[in-house]
């Protein structure tokens, strides 16, 4: 019994997601039905009010539902530059030039085939402009390294084998004295080196980090560091297993410290 009632509870929670779903796009049916494991044929598109969006793994399913509806990832309205960095299908670039109607996207995502889909959806809701989109990965140093590209979009991982990719640092991904807003990684267990590797002045010149870490090393090895340079963390999502969430920002933010 007490499982039973854990299990309705759960789908309960999924109510306010199910509406947010009802009330963004006409084919919620299909998607939520999709999302919760009912057979639905790939790839299908949905219609939003800004274009269409095409899912055609059911990992993209999972992905789109999780930032648009269970909104994993906190956006501000005044944010001005946001980074996407393991950028994927382009979910949360879009998420993020939505809820943020100011803001320019960087958006950095490794897989040739990935980042056409991004641009192809930037074209579709008329968002190019607002969207600076690299076709390289988020690594220690600038460069030359490798990405997966026999495995689901979502579970690509760079630096082992397979394709050689461009490499690019945190460093030379920001732009000179820009201030960043939200910096959104989720890069396949290369955070831990990206860290390690990036520049004190270039991590004081960022306001909020939402990392999603993976079992390549403890989350506490890119968590303490970010403390130790003046971060708080907000949040930590322990999803077992060396999987996790962690939302860190800065109690006091200065841009005249930063630079």
């Amino acid at each position: 019994m007490p499982a039973r009632l854990l299990k309705a509870a759960r789908q309960l929670n999924r109510i306010p997601e199910v509406l947010r779903c009802r009330q963004h796009t006409p084919q919620w049916l299909r998607l939520s039905a999709a999302y919760i494991g009912l057979k639905s044929a790939l790839p299908f598109e949905i219609t939003l009010p800004s274009g269409k969006f095409e899912f055609r793994e059911m990992s993209d399913i999972a992905t789109f539902w999780q930032i648009f509806y269970r909104r994993i990832y906190a956006v501000e309205a005044s944010d001005r530059l946001i980074i996407d960095a393991g950028a994927n299908i382009g979910a949360f670039t879009l998420y993020a030039l939505q809820a943020a109607p100011k803001a320019h996207v960087i958006a950095i995502e490794p897989a040739p085939d990935s980042c056409n889909r991004i641009r192809a959806m930037l074209r579709a809701h008329n968002l190019q402009s607002r969207c600076t989109l690299y076709q390289a990965a988020l690594a220690a140093a600038n460069g030359e390294t490798t990405i997966q590209l026999d495995t689901g979009s979502q579970f690509r991982r760079t630096g082992i084998s397979g394709t050689p990719v461009r490499a690019v640092a945190l460093d030379s991904l920001i732009p000179s004295n820009a201030t960043v807003d939200l910096l959104k990684m989720d890069i396949e267990g290369a955070e831990y080196e990206v860290l390690r590797s990036a520049a004190p002045q270039t991590m004081r010149r960022i306001r909020r980090l939402m990392l999603e870490y993976h079992p390549n090393a403890s989350c506490r090895s890119a968590i303490d560091p970010l403390l130790a340079t003046g971060f708080r963390l907000d949040l930590h999502r322990d999803d077992g297993e060396g999987y996790g969430m962690v939302w860190l920002s800065r109690a006091t933010f200065s841009a005249a410290a930063a630079s």
